[in-house]
């Protein structure tokens, strides 16, 4: 367990649903009176949670999934044989499987719930149903209405669950604002190097000065140097031509250290067409806004730096950011859905669709309870097949998730998810990381960056540090996705995740003595080695 100063800022949400998506066609019927063998029908399909939920109002919100999922893997695979035939562009290779993916998501979307709309646009006439929303990422719907509606709806043969729309809640935490600055601990082999400063040993002395001066604002963060950016940065290589993006709170995009990389601007600082760049799914703000500093801090991790120079806080200073908030301060799972799906294909005033302007990474620093869920698994899936890397913190240790063997939270413990744990600043890991293996077997998390005391940029245009939490330790991860894609732009979410692992450093301790291992993953970032290899 940590101490309650060292529980920072993460989003912890405990992920229940459980969302069975297997397919067939719709023929929908009328909204008659159901019969007994529709009453065992509904009760098979509808949460019994839902059911409570009626007992206190006449109108609920729920979602309605439809048994007819596409399997994106598979379409993406057969996009990438055929781009591969047509000898394309490595660039138009990948733009031609998104647009494939998301335009077999919509098709089956259409066909399938077609009838179920049309049967909700009378019940809204009737005053039984108050409102509705399609999704096409998962095909599903989310619907409120009267318990006869929902019964009506659980008779038909091609839906497959009816579940509530839970209510995700932000983990009451709080910031250690008098956490002293991160210090290195001095081993005799550092010692000699400081002192023994020879022509192959003076880059290491000089990274070592960079975590000696970290504390100062003008310098690089402890965490930034300790990953190895700079190393790449003196490269040319920044994340120049990479979108990231993230699914958090917001983020104050007036914020001196990201501002000028927010996509919603032109090079003259105006706004253009700011709805393609920022989707706000809880409040509908039409520009970037942070009331909580969760999402304006991971952000700044992954590109944050001032225009002078002062504050590199980010990995990857030169990509481009665009985000959407699905906290404020919880959430629903229709509202997740929601943003997952904007990430896939952000929406125009006019409500078209643009695949193209989807981002190439994403950072998910949130997350619920251990254990097999794979509610959010067709989100991970859809995102991977249009190759959008889906990187998920790890999590952290709650009162009801105290760690341990196969703790790694939900989404992050998908065989679809890229899981980051967190270390500090003697690549030590965190009290508070959870640890693998997946339910699935696997070795979780994949990866381990700097969690512990990190600074970033705060809403307000200000900076903060003491932030602890694997939330913290995500964004190293998407950066680094961002520098290995301006290196080389053809490399897929696969090859990404290989080349990530493989030029790890390998960590273990005397709880994990060989590598890989459910603590630390393959180890932690090294963003050099990692760019080096596709270089070479």
């Amino acid at each position: 367990m940590i101490k309650s100063k060292n529980i920072k800022k993460t989003l912890s949400v405990s992920f229940t649903a459980l969302l069975a998506f297997s397919l067939i066609s719709p023929v929908y019927g009328d909204s008659s009176t159901t019969s007994s063998a529709g009453a065992s029908t509904i009760s098979a399909k509808v949460s019994a949670r839902l059911n409570q939920q009626f007992s206190n109002s006449e109108y609920v919100t729920y979602l309605v999934k439809l048994k007819d999922q596409v399997d994106t893997e598979s379409v993406a695979k057969h996009a990438f044989q055929k781009a591969s035939a047509e000898q394309i562009s490595p660039a138009a290779a990948k733009l031609s499987v998104r647009t494939t993916v998301v335009n077999s998501l919509m098709d089956t979307a259409e066909k399938t719930q077609q009838p179920v709309e049309e049967y909700l646009k009378k019940e809204v006439n009737n005053g039984n149903v108050k409102k509705y929303k399609s999704y096409f990422i998962v095909n599903a719907l989310a619907v409120t209405s009267t318990k006869e509606v929902l019964d009506n709806l659980a008779t038909l043969p091609e839906v497959d669950k009816i579940l509530p729309d839970e209510k995700r809640e932000l983990q009451k935490v709080e910031i250690d604002k008098d956490a002293q600055p991160a210090v290195e601990e001095a081993t005799a082999e550092q010692a000699a190097a400081d002192t023994a400063v020879t022509e192959e040993n003076a880059q290491k002395s000089v990274e070592e000065s960079v975590y000696k001066d970290a504390v100062t604002p003008s310098r690089v963060e402890w965490n930034i140097s300790k990953v190895k950016a700079p190393q790449v940065w003196a490269k040319g290589i920044d994340g120049k031509g990479v979108v990231v993006a993230n699914l958090d709170t917001g983020v104050e995009y007036t914020h001196p250290a990201l501002k000028r990389k927010w996509r919603g601007l032109n090079a003259s600082g105006q706004t253009v067409n700011p709805e393609l760049s920022w989707y706000d799914a809880v409040n509908g703000a039409s520009l970037p806004t942070d009331s909580d500093g969760h999402g304006t801090h991971t952000m700044g991790t992954i590109v944050g730096s001032d225009s002078n120079g002062t504050n590199e806080v980010g990995v990857a200073p030169g990509a481009k950011w665009i985000a959407v908030r699905v906290f404020n301060p919880d959430t629903t799972d229709s509202i997740l859905l929601d943003g997952g799906q904007w990430i896939l294909a952000p929406v125009d005033k006019n409500g078209k669709k643009h695949p193209e302007l989807a981002p190439d990474v994403v950072n998910n620093s949130w997350g619920g309870g251990p254990g097999l869920d794979e509610w959010y698994r067709p989100v991970t899936k859809a995102w991977r097949a249009a190759q959008i890397f889906p990187e998920f913190s790890a999590g952290n240790t709650t009162w009801t998730n105290p760690g341990g063997a196969g703790s790694v939270a939900n989404p992050a413990n998908l065989p679809e998810a890229y899981a980051t744990g967190a270390t500090d600043i003697n690549n030590k890991l965190a009290s508070f990381s959870l640890r693998g293996p997946s339910p699935y077997g696997e070795v979780k998390p994949e990866i381990t960056a700097p969690g512990v005391n990190i600074r970033s940029s705060v809403p307000g245009g200000s900076y903060e540090g003491g932030w602890d939490g694997t939330s913290m330790a995500g964004p190293h991860t998407v950066g680094l996705v961002a520098l290995l894609l301006q290196a080389k732009p053809s490399l897929t979410v696969d090859q990404l995740e290989d080349v990530i692992s493989k030029t790890a450093t390998p960590l273990t301790d005397s709880q994990y003595r060989t590598s890989p291992n459910n603590g630390y993953g393959y180890g932690l970032i090294d963003a050099l080695a990692a760019v080096n290899s596709v270089l070479n």
